[in-house]
């Protein structure tokens, strides 16, 4: 028989992890909200996968709660490049919102020339 996949032994709790709820209304709009921004792709430089996508908060999660669902604070990235930034997000955090206005800037001057 097949084990199945998804929220195992977090469903009966809900999806409680690293001190969120996924299932949180809130969460999962912000959650969908910044992947939608980022058009479904890691914004990794250099990557750009469509498969394995988590949204990263450039401001830590645990130090700026008032950022939490700010859309401005998140990042669409595949598994591999959001496990690199793990432990170094400080180091990343600039990059991250330089990309950020990267992607604005590419999306205004698309919206012109259209």
């Amino acid at each position: 028989m097949r084990k199945k996949r998804g929220r195992g032994k977090y469903k009966r709790f809900g999806s409680f992890r690293n001190g969120r709820n996924y299932e949180d209304p809130a969460y999962a709009s912000f959650r969908k909200a910044v992947r939608k921004r980022d058009g479904n792709k890691c914004l990794f430089p250099g990557c750009g996968s469509k498969s394995r996508l988590e949204v990263h908060h450039i401001k830590k999660w645990s130090s700026h709660p008032s950022m939490r669902y700010d859309t401005c604070n998140g990042i669409t990235l595949c598994k591999e490049c959001h496990k690199r930034t793990q432990g170094n997000e400080e180091i990343y955090e600039q990059l991250f919102f330089k990309v950020l206005e990267w992607e604005a800037l590419s999306r205004l001057k698309k919206k012109e020339d259209e």
